[in-house]
């Protein structure tokens, strides 16, 4: 059985989007953007001392897991490899609730995609920077961090055409937030991929749980493209809009 081991500086000096968008606080959690090529080594090599304290894996509004990686992040970089090819123009893609990036990192690997990144916490933004960093890439990327519901003010509207997310469904209440923010960033053809398990013990939170409620917003349709049998079974869902 899955279940949660649940407990309930200095701002970037380029735009994230078409307007000026300092760091802000916003109940208690900031939130922005900074580009790669701005990161400092010493904010990656320090960031993560701060979260050293929590035993838990989640930290309801503090912490949402982004220094582990979890495994559904394996079983959407297999399946992003086997369709990589599908996409051979220049493709705009954003992983939302990143973590270590994995699947972004994928991507990223091919110069016609161009991957920002975006997790809750800017700490864990400057790890995964870190990695591209350690790379010779062709693109600036832009990291973005903090709650999705504050996000909408930073993050380019209408602009990508692929949303990577994997593990991010376990909270039932992020749906609406995270769905906004689907609608607000993926173009009009875009395609979104998602992977989670199935259910999430603890927390309520799973694959048919979220289908269902993006399916009554009327924004959105579904499939499910591969399933992972395990313990707990894990799919991935292909996302696109209704009016496609």
């Amino acid at each position: 059985m899955f279940k949660f081991n649940f407990d309930i500086d200095e701002n970037s000096k380029r735009e994230c989007s078409n307007e000026k968008q300092d760091d802000v606080n916003v109940s208690n959690q900031e939130f922005g953007c900074f580009y790669l090529n701005d990161l400092r080594n010493e904010d990656a090599e320090n960031g993560r001392n701060k979260f050293d304290f929590y035993t838990s894996d989640l930290v309801p509004n503090v912490y949402e897991g982004g220094f582990k990686t979890w495994e559904c992040s394996h079983d959407l970089v297999g399946y992003l490899k086997s369709i990589v090819s599908n996409f051979q123009e220049t493709t705009t893609v954003i992983e939302l609730g990143c973590g270590s990036g994995l699947p972004g990192l994928e991507l990223n690997k091919h110069r016609r995609f161009h991957v920002d990144f975006q997790d809750f916490n800017r700490e864990v933004v400057e790890q995964t920077g870190k990695q591209l960093k350690s790379k010779e890439e062709n693109y600036n990327n832009r990291m973005f961090f903090g709650d999705w519901g504050d996000l909408v003010n930073v993050i380019p509207s209408k602009h990508y055409d692929i949303i990577l997310t994997s593990e991010t469904i376990y909270n039932i209440g992020n749906y609406r937030k995270l769905v906004q923010l689907f609608d607000h960033c993926l173009t009009a053809q875009g395609l979104i991929y998602l992977a989670a398990k199935v259910y999430y013990f603890g927390v309520q939170g799973g694959v048919r749980q979220f289908e269902e409620f993006i399916n009554k917003t009327g924004l959105f349709n579904t499939r499910v493209v591969r399933v992972i049998d395990a313990n707990v079974k894990r799919e991935i869902l292909e996302i696109k809009r209704s009016n496609c």
